[in-house]
């Protein structure tokens, strides 16, 4: 039986490029019901992400809709098997927004993420204290939320980088997160050291984006690109909610603005030389 699931973005994409291709074939909703013996509204619901598919079922479909080509196949086999992928974050369900959740999956298994912040340490780099901070200083849209319990999720997250197979995870900043002091000096201290750690990581690359560096191709706000084997997607974010955006034109137009930030930015080494500089200060 087809599995009743909240929308991920694999869910919503798999649901997408199902409903691309039964369109393709000229079928109605109600006529693909029909040629798949499926109610309209069990189909809908699965165009939608909001039910998965296991895979006798989704061959089935393909089947019916004709479609003969093992690549294509095997990317929408792939999608409907990671959409339904359970993961340690799910332990937090209903404690944290189902967009992060499903931003902490695609985490868990990208092979890598390019992020462009202005104003905050992105969350895989943050100290333990920064990021209480961080979190404290949010105001929530209902209630307190669990200040300790978020911080260590954003802990946890960060397992990715060390994992056997790591995360490649490449940070631009501006130089004005360096110097705003999230929880206070000794706080960004210790913040400013993590920094100077991670960045000597193989697998990651921290650039910063100097204040000299005039005016920049970023200033529209900050952007997360991360790449799985099975799609790409680029996260916007404001003060309460987030969006993917999935569009490859604009995905490749995110990837031309990193490649100028990167262009601008100091060198790594040159970045960790600021930041231990900074340091040194009394």
């Amino acid at each position: 039986m087809d599995r009743a699931q909240r929308p991920t973005m694999r869910s919503r994409k798999l649901g997408a490029m199902l409903r691309e291709l039964r369109e393709s074939r000229d079928l109605n909703l109600q006529k693909a019901a029909r040629l798949l013996n499926r109610t309209p509204s069990s189909l809908s619901k699965l165009e939608t992400g909001k039910r998965g598919i296991r895979r006798p079922a989704l061959e089935h479909m393909l089947d019916r809709y004709e479609l003969t080509d093992p690549n294509q196949r095997e990317v929408l086999y792939k999608l409907a098997r990671d959409s339904g992928k359970k993961g340690w974050w799910l332990r937090h369900e209903g404690k944290i927004a189902p967009s992060t959740l499903d931003y902490i999956s695609l985490e868990a298994e990208a092979t890598c993420v390019k992020s462009f912040e202005l104003h905050l340490v992105p969350g895989l780099l943050q100290d333990e204290a920064y990021a209480r901070a961080v979190i404290s200083s949010s105001i929530p849209l209902e209630g307190p939320h669990d200040v300790e319990g978020l911080t260590e999720v954003r802990l946890r997250r960060q397992q990715v980088l060390l994992k056997e197979n790591p995360l490649r995870l490449w940070v631009i900043v501006s130089e004005a997160v360096l110097y705003q002091e999230q929880g206070g000096p000794e706080v960004m201290k210790a913040q400013l050291r993590r920094l100077v750690e991670l960045s000597l990581l193989p697998n990651v690359t921290f650039q910063v984006l100097p204040f000299t560096a005039g005016s920049h191709p970023g200033h529209n706000g900050s952007f997360t690109t991360l790449v799985t084997s099975d799609l790409s997607v680029v996260l916007v974010e404001n003060l309460t909610t987030g969006w993917y955006l999935e569009d490859q034109e604009v995905i490749r137009h995110h990837d031309l603005v990193f490649d100028h930030l990167r262009a601008a930015a100091l060198s790594p080494t040159d970045s960790r030389a600021l930041i231990e500089r900074l340091l040194s200060n009394p």
